[in-house]
């Protein structure tokens, strides 16, 4: 057996930002006279003493397999207080996924045994070890530093490292959800949130806030505004919370998407009807890609930046579309219907999903890039907007099925749907980050 035995630290600081939004609960947390907020940049720092190479790495999981066994593991941890709470936390992360079953440590039958030994005499320390029970032997020995403050961040990132042993994959448990939450004035604001629901905090509290949406490297918001009775186009560096108008004309100007080489599309209504235009992030080579009689908006590109998918009613009632990046080639995609929005690209360029009427609700579908295959996946209440996590096992969107509109999260299957906003949040269209680098 080949291993490889190596000692990493990662160059990470701890990010905040002074402002006076408030958190998830409503109580601000201030610091000299400030309030200071965890962003996503969050400090683990941690020493890798032993893993396995490449070539020697077991899959206990295959996510591309037809039907995903769900993988027998054991998860504890001991050592302090805040012990469990570490373990409840990973623990949740995984089960969300639908891949794992739990074994109790007195219990045999374990695959797999991760073992965190946690140690708060000087900050917060985890040592995590995994042990393959078939083979007999240790395929990841981790260790994890960090302040009190931040551990449920710590959780989420020894959460990621046990799904990694186990399918070979990124997890997304370190990743964000940005999405349309209401201000004490009535209008709608951005927020931003772990992908679970916790450490919610505003981050843009001007103006009538509408669509938005991440760049490729997750360190910029764009989104829509409407402040001083004009609608623009707005950057948000997300480390700083500085912004810049990135796109301003006359009619509605509502952000799209955002491509891997630094385009961002957008609808506009500059030129009375709604259309569909690209622009780069410096708000420079403005193209204009649709003309037509109808209404055409919500643009968003495909991963690979090939494609372009969007709503347009030029047959009738709204419809999803898609056409090259250039704005040639442009095709029907759903049929089944009359009312169809919200397209949302997977990972893999391989589906879409979208919000769809049927006996008069919103659910979400999926479709097929191609057409070939349409699923309704939710069926409860009105559900719509949907945003695929990066690695397209997840997807996140909105519902009233609860008598208010709240963010939801369900595997992609739209199996595991769980409400992750609190009640009396009303919150709507969630936008799912990229990964971060940790």
């Amino acid at each position: 057996m080949n291993t490889n035995i190596r000692l990493q630290i990662t160059d990470c600081r701890l990010q905040t930002i002074d402002s006076r939004l408030e958190t998830y609960t409503g109580k601000a947390l201030r610091t000299d006279n400030t309030h200071k907020f965890f962003l996503f940049f969050v400090c683990v720092l941690y020493s890798v003493f032993f893993v396995l190479s490449n070539a020697d790495a077991k899959i206990y999981i295959d996510i591309t397999s037809p039907g995903i066994r769900q993988l027998p593991v054991t998860v504890t941890a001991k050592g302090t207080a805040r012990a469990k709470e570490l373990e409840w936390i990973a623990k949740a992360d995984l089960e969300a996924t639908g891949m794992f079953s739990f074994v109790d440590p007195d219990v045999p039958g374990a695959e797999i045994i991760a073992d965190m030994d946690v140690d708060t005499h000087n900050g917060l320390q985890v040592v995590l070890s995994v042990i393959d029970q078939i083979e007999g032997r240790e395929v990841l020995k981790k260790r994890y530093d960090a302040s009190k403050l931040i551990i449920r961040p710590m959780a989420h990132s020894i959460a990621n490292d046990i799904y990694k042993v186990a399918t070979g994959k990124k997890g997304v448990f370190r990743t964000r959800i940005t999405y349309l939450s209401t201000l004490p004035s009535g209008n709608k604001g951005i927020s931003l949130m772990d992908w679970d629901g916790f450490n919610s905090v505003r981050i843009v509290t001007r103006g009538l806030n509408s669509s938005h949406s991440w760049t490729q490297d997750g360190k910029y918001l764009l989104f829509s505004a409407e402040r001083n009775r004009k609608w623009r186009i707005y950057i948000l560096d997300l480390k700083t919370l500085k912004e810049s108008i990135l796109y301003s004309s006359k009619g509605l100007n509502l952000v799209g998407g955002t491509s891997t080489d630094g385009l961002v599309s957008f609808s506009s209504s500059r030129d009375g009807s709604s259309e569909i235009y690209s622009i780069n992030t410096f708000g420079k080579k403005m193209k204009k890609l649709t003309r037509s009689f109808g209404i055409d908006l919500s643009p968003v590109f495909s991963p690979d930046g090939e494609k372009i998918a969007f709503v347009s009613d030029r047959s009738g009632g709204p419809q999803i579309y898609t056409m090259d990046a250039n704005g040639k080639s442009i095709n029907r995609l759903t049929f089944e219907g009359s009312y169809n929005t919200s397209p949302a690209w997977s990972p893999d360029n391989k589906w879409l999903a979208y919000s769809g009427r049927i006996d008069g609700k919103n659910q979400i579908f999926v479709v097929k890039s191609d057409g070939s295959e349409t699923w309704q996946i939710t069926m409860t209440g009105n559900n719509e907007s949907p945003s695929y996590s990066p690695d397209g096992l997840f997807l996140a969107f909105d519902s009233d099925r609860d008598g208010e509109r709240s963010i939801y999260i369900m595997r992609n299957t739209g199996e595991g749907q769980r409400r992750i906003t609190k009640k009396g949040s009303q919150a709507m269209s969630p936008r799912w980050s990229p990964y971060f680098n940790e």
